[in-house]
């Protein structure tokens, strides 16, 4: 995903990869299988298979009803605190940089919806008798982002002690989750 190529806007699609700044944009022929790592956000206005293994990780897909089109975000840390590069590991970048990915595409708001997952807390040792852990924050950030914005969540699988795999198609929002761990 490093490769850079001059192409129409039409048969684009937009990429950042951890480092928070590297944008690709590439050809795509026919349906792409996209792997997400954390710190990474993706989005394409072409059929694309998009799959992560979360854990305390949280995954945020986008799909536009209206254009058959969507994206996705795999961060690990709610909120970016203002020191460094500002990254999509941090949920509040990924999450806006999304959007941006998808508004580029001609996606309206109204148009969106979302699905949730991961927020696990895979290890007893960070449970702080609260319930607030890494991976419920991650989660509570997102739904806050979601209500800000008004985008509906659609599906959620989040929280409990295991890990997930997912695949999700961005032209019909089709998802399949497992359950792996534990």
């Amino acid at each position: 995903m490093n490769h850079t190529a001059k192409i129409g806007k039409s048969r684009a699609r937009h990429s950042s990869e951890t480092s928070g700044s590297a944008i690709a944009e590439v050809e795509i022929r026919g349906s792409e299988e996209i792997y997400l790592h954390p710190g990474q956000t993706f989005a394409s206005p072409e059929p694309s298979s998009i799959s992560m293994i979360l854990g305390s990780c949280v995954g945020l897909f986008l799909h536009d009803r209206k254009l058959h089109i969507g994206g996705a975000t795999h961060f690990m840390l709610p909120v970016w605190d203002g020191k460094g590069q500002a990254s999509s590991r941090y949920g509040d970048v990924a999450m806006k940089t999304l959007l941006e990915y998808l508004q580029k595409y001609g996606s309206e708001t109204k148009h969106l919806q979302a699905k949730v997952f991961g927020g696990a807390c895979m290890f007893t040792a960070f449970r702080d008798g609260q319930g607030m852990h890494i991976g419920t924050r991650n989660v509570t950030v997102t739904l806050e982002f979601l209500r800000a914005t008004g985008i509906p969540v659609m599906f959620q699988d989040t929280g409990g002690e295991s890990g997930r795999k997912l695949r999700i198609r961005t032209d019909t929002g089709d998802t399949v989750v497992k359950t792996v761990g534990r």
